[in-house]
């Protein structure tokens, strides 16, 4: 009965908040940020937002990520991703489960990104695989492309751009069930150690959205991070702990009729 429950709760309370693969987050700094730094010189799992920025990489970065939307275990997400350089290029790795026992939503991307003309420019493409299980319904897939560009404007300030599934994939022939997003965005580095970030997203089914985020590394090894998003005004705020060679991040969104989204992150590099 609980389970049947939380399905209905998703049915009509959730998704008309969040499409299939379209998530409030894939990290807890991208939670933290609202998912504003597409132009972002730091942050490698950005790949996911702009395949560009997978050319940041100088060394291996890996990443776990976990959390349940709303609190409820039927919600999950959860992703594994890799980041390294390999003969000049960055290349991006993700694996992305949603869902529960009941209705299940994985991805798989491959990325790769290039910087051209002294590193002024980024050119980043990545490639999807997307696959939908429902029990009793059965499954489906479909495969997308996207691309995306960063540019170096001044020393302290980056743009970008990005189109989500260029070619318009669709999954049981429903266009609409896999997002189709352009994203433009913009980084300002006032002063060393405060970053922020503006990004306007679109989805081509919904109206334009709006994301600001801000950090500050108050320590070395400690960073502070706040943002708002328009989608559904969700405030969000979260911290960065670094450890030698490993990372540690916690954000909490709030929206004011679903309540808490609580996000959890460990990455490592060399």
């Amino acid at each position: 009965m609980k389970r049947w429950f939380i399905t209905l709760l998703f049915v009509f309370t959730v998704s008309p908040l969040f499409g299939a693969f379209d998530y409030p987050a894939f990290s807890a700094r991208n939670a933290a940020l609202s998912g504003s730094y597409i132009a972002a010189t730091t942050g490698w799992d950005g790949f996911l937002m702009n395949p560009a920025l997978s050319a940041n990489t100088q060394t291996f970065f890996g990443e776990l990520n976990y959390f349940q939307l709303f609190n409820l275990k039927e919600l999950r997400y959860a992703n594994g991703l890799a980041v390294f350089p390999l003969r000049g290029w960055g290349i991006g790795l993700g694996v992305e489960n949603f869902g529960g026992t009941l209705y299940s939503e994985n991805k798989f991307t491959v990325n790769s990104a290039h910087r051209f003309f002294d590193s002024q420019l980024q050119v980043g493409v990545s490639f999807h695989l997307y696959h939908i299980s429902a029990k009793n319904y059965g499954s489906s897939s479909a495969f997308g492309v996207s691309v995306g560009l960063q540019y170096r404007v001044l020393s302290t300030v980056q743009i970008a751009g990005a189109i989500d599934n260029l070619n318009r994939p669709s999954i049981n022939g429903f266009s609409e069930q896999v997002p189709q997003t352009i994203r433009m965005g913009l980084q300002y580095q006032p002063v060393e150690r405060i970053r922020t970030h503006v990004a306007v997203q679109k989805d081509s089914w919904f109206s334009p959205e709006l994301s600001l985020g801000v950090e500050y590394q108050m320590f070395d090894n400690m960073s502070l991070q706040s943002g708002y998003s328009t989608r559904a005004d969700i405030p969000s705020a979260g911290v960065l702990f670094k450890v030698l060679h490993a990372e540690i991040s916690y954000a909490l969104q709030y929206h004011f009729d679903l309540g808490e989204t609580h996000f959890f992150s460990v990455a490592f590099h060399r």
